[in-house]
C-alpha cells in the first residue's frame, strides 16, 4: 500500500513494504532529505492524532477598518465617488481574502499526525486525502499485527518455554493476540492452564496439566 502526500515545500511518502514501514520526505527540488524503513516489530502502537492551528488574525479587524476608512476618504474626495469598477474590484478583494482564508483552514492548518513506537509522522489533513489518511494508518495497524502474529505468535513446547512466555506477553500487551488466544498458545507451551494461584490450607499449588 502507498500513500503519496505534495506540498508547496516538500513532499511525503509512505509505503507498506513486507518487512516494514518506508518513509521517504523529499523537499520541493525532489530531493530526498529523510528515508528510513521502520521495522513492524518497533510500529505498534499505531496512534493517530488531529489538530489544527488556523491562526486567530486578532489584527484583521483593524486591517479592515483601515482599508475601509482609506476607502470612504478617498471616495469622499472625489466629485462621483468610486466607480463601479472600483467597487467590483474591492468586493472582489473581498472575496478573494475570505475565500483565501477559508482554504487555509481546510488545507494549510489542520494536520494529521500518524504515531508508532518510534516515530512521528506529521502531514497535512487535506479534505480530500482524509479518507485515505484514515486507511492507511488503519491498513498499518492490521499489517503490522498480522506480521508479528505470523514470526511471533507460534510456540514450540520442545524449546525454551521462558523467553516464549515473555514474547506472548509483548504480543497481547501490544493486542496482537487476544487474551485467549495468549492463555491458549501458553497452555499449549507449558502444559498447564494459567488461572489464578490455586491455595489450599494456605499453601500455593501448582496449575492443573492438561497433558
Amino acid at each position: 500500500m502507498f500513500f503519496e502526500q505534495r506540498q508547496l515545500t516538500r513532499t511525503m511518502q509512505l509505503a507498506l513494504r513486507p518487512h516494514g514501514l518506508y518513509v521517504c520526505e523529499r523537499n520541493g527540488q525532489g530531493r530526498t532529505i529523510l528515508e528510513f524503513e521502520m521495522p513492524y516489530e518497533e510500529v505498534l502502537p499505531v496512534r493517530v492524532e488531529r489538530t489544527s492551528t488556523t491562526p486567530q488574525l486578532k489584527w484583521l479587524p483593524f486591517a479592515l477598518f483601515w482599508v475601509t476608512s482609506s476607502v470612504l476618504q478617498h471616495a469622499a474626495k472625489r466629485p462621483g465617488g468610486l466607480t463601479n469598477v472600483e467597487w467590483a474590484a474591492a468586493f472582489g478583494a473581498g472575496l478573494l481574502l475570505i475565500g483565501g482564508y477559508l482554504y487555509g483552514r481546510n488545507n494549510w492548518w489542520k494536520h494529521f499526525t500518524l504515531g508508532t513506537a518510534r516515530a512521528t509522522i506529521n502531514l497535512l489533513d487535506r479534505p480530500g486525502q482524509r479518507h485515505a489518511l484514515d486507511h492507511f494508518a488503519h491498513a498499518l495497524d492490521q499489517r503490522t499485527k498480522a506480521y508479528l502474529k505470523e514470526h511471533y505468535a507460534a510456540v514450540n513446547p520442545l524449546g525454551i518455554i521462558e523467553p516464549q512466555l515473555q514474547r506472548l506477553h509483548w504480543l497481547k500487551h501490544l493486542n496482537v493476540v487476544s487474551e485467549a488466544e495468549a492463555r491458549a498458545l501458553a497452555t499449549r507451551l507449558t502444559g498447564q492452564v494459567p488461572t489464578a494461584p490455586l491455595v489450599s490450607m494456605g499453601q500455593v499449588l501448582d496449575a492443573p496439566y492438561v497433558n
